[in-house]
């Protein structure tokens, strides 16, 4: 062989060796997507809001409130908002807010509460909120319908509490 051969020939393996390594850093570093999932959103399961799940409020009563609640680390904190909806009209503004920290670290959890609807609160449909969340970030909210009555306002045949 002659000697600008053999040097065309090294040339050409050790650019063919370098590709061949460039490839395989490229390769050995590329993050496969299954290897860190995202976390899974919290869920909520076997939600009751109200007495007997009746989703009525009555103002200075006793409201209850119940939720299995499963996150795929740990929790930070579960909130419940109740929010005036959108088109109802209210004497005057009121919403009210509760957030309990004591889930703080638990994996899952059955939320259950009982917490006294404000005397200050107005009459009327609320949009009810559970937020959970959780260590990750991942946060979820869940809205339900609710109502509002003073006690003498109550419809027949409701069970309420002290």
């Amino acid at each position: 062989m002659m000697k600008s051969q053999h040097t065309k020939l090294m040339t050409m393996k050790s650019t063919m060796i370098v590709c061949f390594l460039t490839g395989m850093c490229f390769t050995a570093c590329k993050k496969d997507s299954g290897d860190n999932p995202e976390p899974l959103q919290p869920t909520i399961q076997n939600l009751e809001i109200g007495i007997n799940n009746n989703q009525i409020g009555v103002i200075g009563k006793d409201f209850h409130f119940n939720a299995d609640v499963l996150v795929s680390g740990k929790i930070a904190n579960v909130q419940v908002k109740i929010l005036p909806r959108t088109g109802e009209t209210y004497i005057k503004a009121w919403s009210h807010e509760i957030t309990w920290d004591t889930y703080n670290d638990a994996k899952n959890t059955t939320v259950h509460k009982h917490f006294y609807i404000p005397t200050d609160a107005v009459e009327g449909k609320y949009d009810f909120v559970v937020i959970v969340n959780d260590q990750n970030g991942s946060k979820l909210e869940v809205k339900k319908s609710i109502t509002i009555y003073a006690e003498a306002n109550v419809p027949p045949n409701t069970v309420i509490t002290h």
